[in-house]
């Protein structure tokens, strides 16, 4: 957790204290509060990662990932988006949607690792990363990088690249700050993104795959392959983290 420790721990105990107390009373998992004595996991218990609400990618529409009998959804039908398939691991609901939260607003930056490695193993079974050049983290507002001091998306890219023959590769930027999608409507979302992005020429003729954390009406992450679609990508697929349960 980016700035969590310092010289003293959470509970205002000198910092020299807690492997002791680690080992006297061990630390207590993020997403349920019970004590957790297995170390790693991003300070989740095991019990809590295994509970998390998985997608089925052969129920799910092949171009959003939402939720559904496998076949396209009507919005994708209606308005075809330049990303040919998406794969999500999880719906955004319960322990994953409270994971979410921990690592993109309150800084615990030690669960891009867990979440990193449950996204490439997404990959290799759904083959979405097969063939493809790189993968691409769909970037944050400078703003948001700043005050939290990382880039989330940028951060499950690397440590999904880790994990993959699939490196990933800075080919997109964004060319202003946007408001958070979260209090807009679908169609202010669109609006709110449409232009955000500029992509790399080096994104020409290559396959790429974005990667981001969540996925609600796909405004951000469409946005994003158009991006590189002008830049002349052969290719644009996308992995995220999760899946709203129905588009908003």
């Amino acid at each position: 957790m980016r700035g969590a420790e310092t010289a003293t721990t959470r509970t205002g105990r000198p910092a020299f204290f807690a492997p002791l107390l680690e080992l006297l009373a061990p630390s207590r998992c993020g997403v349920c509060d019970a004590p957790r004595a297995d170390l790693g996991g991003g300070g989740v218990c095991r019990a809590c990662w295994a509970s998390l609400p998985v997608l089925d990618a052969n129920a799910a529409c092949p171009r959003c990932a939402l939720p559904g009998n496998g076949s396209p959804c009507a919005s994708c039908r209606l308005t075809p988006p330049a990303v040919t398939r998406t794969a999500a691991f999880g719906l955004y609901a319960g322990g994953l949607r409270t994971l979410h939260h921990a690592f993109k607003f309150s800084g615990w930056d030690l669960l891009a690792a867990p979440l990193g490695g449950r996204l490439a193993a997404l990959a290799l079974a759904t083959g979405i990363t097969d063939g493809a050049h790189a993968l691409v983290s769909v970037p944050s507002t400078g703003r948001r990088n700043r005050e939290r001091g990382y880039d989330p998306a940028m951060l499950l890219a690397d440590e999904t690249s880790r994990h993959l023959d699939t490196p990933r590769r800075a080919l997109l930027s964004r060319r202003r700050d946007t408001p958070p999608q979260s209090s807009l409507s679908a169609p202010g979302r669109r609006a709110n993104v449409k232009g955000a992005f500029v992509a790399s020429p080096r994104a020409r003729g290559r396959v790429l795959v974005l990667v981001d954390d969540v996925v609600t009406t796909g405004a951000t992450l469409f946005a994003a392959a158009d991006a590189l679609c002008a830049e002349g990508a052969a290719e644009v697929r996308a992995l995220v983290l999760a899946r709203t349960p129905e588009s908003a």
